[in-house]
């Protein structure tokens, strides 16, 4: 089967949201489809929130706000309970974004799983070839007229959550500035938790043709492809194709495979990530990292930028992503690893988290070009791996 036909049977879910049934039976599809292939497949289950994106801005939010008008308006000896607890908040938000195995949440848990084929032991070096296959919910942070501005919003909520043990900490000395930060850091974390709890309660689950059907039906597709032409492969190369739940949850599946199986890879495991493959250009990311920055792997990276030399600009790089991708975990564990995302000139994903990722928007040429492409690609990190 090809990529495309791989898409319309994952894009037969209304959604695949993030510890949901259709994620299940999604999960279920692709077992069933590489057992159908002749692999040995494994389902790994775990257990995380249905949502981060939302609520931990929104739980951080209003714990840095508690914290921060019990300072201007009471002060007192408690202030340095306040000034500990606005810390913890901020650590929370930190270790969230750093791609460490940690949770952050205290929201109720659900099942969400990982698809993945067995491992050979035999075989000496590994590559994981990676797509997150759950969806996420479209709102207002991510309409056609907003989503260009959401670095700036971000940045704006930071700095405001920054503010307030700040000004807390110059409250407990008597500072005269103390007052003016809290307030104008106050304001901020308010328009924050308002925007915050307007999106949790108004988001609705996207089709996710784009973000991340298109990054699954490839990596069946090479899947489909590694299985029946093995012998374009070295022998002591064990390919391991990975499907993550939960991704949209903070990379949930990812951080649970990592903290399984860390262990059992090498430190030369290499992890090539797929992901929103489907308008605009291939494009390689040089790192992640929304706060604390990993670059991709040297070799990764070197072989993306031989092979986007000659192909008339289909192939780009790019230095980051706001969000981060499924590779943030798998660098924060020490291995190496690489992004691909499909984006415009300008570094936007299409219809990214909004109600228009159906397949109808989806560039099939551009699909049929990246599965040759990435074909390519896993044939020559195998045998430079080799």
């Amino acid at each position: 089967m090809k990529s495309i036909d791989y898409l319309k049977e994952l894009t037969k879910f209304e959604h695949r949201g993030s510890a949901t049934k259709n994620e299940r039976q999604a999960a279920e599809y692709i077992l069933q489809e590489l057992k159908r292939m002749g692999y040995k497949a494994e389902k790994w289950t775990f257990k995380t929130t249905r949502d981060n994106l939302y609520m931990l801005p929104l739980q951080v939010g209003v714990l840095l706000f508690i914290c921060g008008f019990f300072s201007l308006m009471y002060g007192g000896p408690l202030e340095i309970a306040a000034f500990l607890l606005s810390l913890f908040a901020i650590s929370l938000l930190l270790l969230e974004v750093s791609g460490k195995p940690v949770e952050t949440s205290i929201m109720p848990k659900f099942l969400s799983q990982n698809v993945f084929t067995s491992f050979d032991e035999s075989r000496s070096k590994r590559i994981i070839v990676s797509a997150h296959y759950d969806t996420q919910r479209g709102s207002i942070m991510f309409h056609p007229k907003i989503v260009d501005k959401l670095s700036a919003i971000y940045n704006i909520s930071y700095i405001g959550f920054g503010l307030i043990p700040i000004g807390i900490l110059f409250n407990i000395f008597n500072l005269v500035i103390a007052s003016a930060i809290l307030r104008i850091g106050l304001i901020i974390v308010f328009a924050n938790i308002i925007f915050m709890a307007i999106c949790e309660v108004t988001g609705r689950y996207t089709q996710g043709a784009n973000d991340n059907g298109t990054g699954v039906a490839l990596t069946l597709a090479l899947a489909n492809y590694y299985i029946n032409h093995k012998d374009k492969f070295p022998d002591n190369v064990d390919m391991v194709f990975l499907f993550t739940g939960s991704e949209e949850t903070g990379e949930r599946g990812m951080k649970n495979f990592i903290r399984e199986y860390r262990k059992k890879l090498s430190k030369e495991t290499k992890f090539i990530i797929l992901d929103n493959l489907g308008t605009g250009k291939v494009t390689y990311l040089e790192g992640e990292g929304m706060i604390f920055y990993k670059r991709a792997g040297k070799m990764l990276l070197d072989i993306a930028e031989e092979m986007a030399k000659g192909r008339d600009g289909k192939v780009q790089k790019m230095k980051n992503l706001l969000l981060p991708t499924d590779a943030l975990p798998a660098m924060a564990a020490g291995f190496d690893a690489i992004a691909f995302l499909a984006k415009d000139e300008k570094g936007r994903l299409g219809n990214y988290h909004w109600h228009t990722d159906t397949i109808e928007n989806v560039d099939t040429q551009l699909l049929s070009y990246e599965e040759e492409f990435f074909k390519e690609y896993l044939v020559k990190v195998a045998e430079r791996l080799n």
